[in-house]
C-alpha cells in the first residue's frame, strides 16, 4: 500500500510549520486510522458510510467484539490491513484501542 499524506493536524487543528510560515504535509496513516475510528457514519460528505462511532461504545460493557467487527469493517473499507483489534476497557468506562494496522 502506498504511504498517504494529507495536512498535518495537532490536536484536531491544522499545524502551521513556523519555519515554512505555511501547512505542513507529513505521512498521515495514523491520523486516518484515527478520524475513521472517531467518526461516526455520516460525517463525510463524501463517504458516508464511514465511521466507527467509538464515543458510542464507551460506558457500554460487552459491545467489545461488536466494536472490533465494525472497526475491521471500516479500517479494511480504507484499505488497511486490520488483524485482531486489541480492545480493553477502562474502569472510568473509557476505551484503549489498539488497531493492530499494518
Amino acid at each position: 500500500m502506498a504511504v498517504r499524506y494529507d495536512l498535518f493536524l495537532v490536536g484536531n487543528d491544522l499545524y502551521i510549520d513556523p519555519n515554512l510560515g505555511d501547512f505542513d504535509i507529513q505521512v498521515s496513516d495514523v491520523q486516518h486510522v484515527q478520524d475513521t475510528i472517531s467518526a461516526f457514519p455520516g460525517w463525510w460528505k463524501q463517504n458516508p458510510p464511514d465511521g466507527v462511532g467509538v464515543f458510542a461504545y464507551q460506558n457500554s460493557s460487552g459491545q467489545n467484539q461488536i466494536l472490533a467487527r465494525n472497526m475491521v469493517q471500516q479500517l479494511q473499507s480504507d484499505n488497511y490491513q486490520c488483524n485482531n483489534p486489541i480492545i480493553k476497557q477502562l474502569p472510568n468506562g473509557s476505551l484503549n484501542i489498539n488497531p493492530n494496522i499494518q
